[in-house]
């Protein structure tokens, strides 16, 4: 792993990969979506459910956590609240995954950034990084939402 100069360039002073930690307790979902980010441009960590999540955050330092909602363990709703306790995580956007419905008034009062629901979208390279920018290109509707 090459240290970042925090800059938003690598240590050899290319412009940075954006990180995306995926946190999902189904293992290929993971794949799947690992392979698509990869593809598209991140650089992907991966996590079975959010202890470990939690355990690699310092290390892996990522842009993005994406996450899925229900898990064994902690689930994607604690891996919110305890990534938004940590001062140095501040920064870190966090999406959720789901499959069925999802308070997403309560999520973004949790400090959730977007919720995404399954299946996923085709183009969730674009998404994610859409959402590193602050905005998110629509979408077919009720696909996901972005601000929860």
């Amino acid at each position: 792993m090459q240290p970042s100069s925090g800059d938003g360039f690598g240590g050899d002073g290319s412009p940075r990969r954006p990180r995306v930690l995926v946190v999902d307790d189904e293992d290929l979902v993971r794949l799947v979506v690992s392979r698509t980010l990869r593809a598209g441009g991140f650089d992907v960590f991966d996590a079975r459910d959010g202890l470990d999540a939690l355990a690699c955050l310092e290390t892996v330092a990522p842009d993005v956590v994406l996450t899925d909602f229900n898990m064994p363990r902690c689930n994607g709703e604690r891996l919110c609240i305890e990534i938004r306790k940590q001062r140095d995580a501040a920064d870190v956007r966090v999406v959720m995954m789901t499959g069925g419905p999802l308070d997403e008034s309560r999520m973004r009062q949790l400090g959730c950034d977007a919720v995404i629901y399954k299946p996923l979208p085709d183009r969730l390279p674009e998404l994610l990084a859409a959402i590193l920018h602050g905005a998110a290109p629509a979408s077919r509707a009720g696909a996901w939402a972005v601000g929860c």
